[in-house]
């Protein structure tokens, strides 16, 4: 079966040949020969802009941070200050406060002393007087013993003394009355009584039957 005309052109267009090769090289240094210039001004655009650009240090955003680092600082090193000064007083105080205590310590160690002293001091006292006292307690019996020995002597003796010698009578006056207790005391009938020469009434006052008491 023979092919129609218009199988025979569908054919023909389905076997046309690609593009040549050479129109791709020539279009690619089409490309080259206006983008490397462009690449070159956008980096020569982006070198200068960069180029032109303020210094960021003389920016006021900067310069108001540093300025409150700066005060930050600042305030930072006078706390430092402050706390070290703090720290300071405070093991002063400390120092203070310990030797302090040593001393009260040593005060009331002290103290004790002493009391404990003086208590030995008041026992030792106690027991001198005690024994003094024993002491004057035995002296004192001694001597009631020596005395009472020395009276019963002295009242033997009297008594032998009296045995030989007897007391002469006292003298009565040969007043038949006296006219007071005087009298009668000078005349050495006092006391007067009942049925005695120179007893009256008016020497008896309370009627006892004794006058001139």
């Amino acid at each position: 079966m023979w092919p129609t005309k218009a199988g025979t052109q569908l054919a023909q267009t389905m076997e046309l040949p690609a593009p040549p090769p050479a129109e791709v090289p020539r279009k690619q240094r089409k490309w080259l020969r206006w983008g490397i210039p462009l690449v070159a001004f956008l980096l020569g655009i982006g070198v200068g802009g960069a180029g032109d650009q303020p210094d960021v240090t003389t920016t006021p955003q900067y310069q108001s941070l540093q300025a409150e680092m700066d005060t930050a600082q600042d305030e930072a090193d006078e706390l430092s200050d402050e706390v070290a000064a703090a720290e300071e007083r405070v093991q002063t105080a400390a120092a203070a406060a310990q030797a302090r205590i040593e001393q009260q310590s040593l005060t009331i160690t002290q103290r004790a002393t002493d009391l404990d002293q003086r208590e030995q001091d008041l026992i030792a006292r106690e027991s001198a007087v005690r024994a003094a006292e024993q002491a004057a307690t035995s002296r004192t019996g001694t001597s009631s013993s020596s005395s009472s020995s020395s009276s019963s002597s002295g009242s033997v003796s009297s008594g032998a003394g009296n045995a030989s010698v007897a007391e002469p009578e006292p003298q009565v006056s040969a007043i038949a009355s006296y006219a007071n207790c005087t009298e009668a005391r000078a005349a050495g009938a006092a006391p007067v009584r009942v049925g005695d020469p120179g007893y009256g009434r008016h020497l008896d006052r309370d009627g006892d039957g004794v006058g001139c008491e």
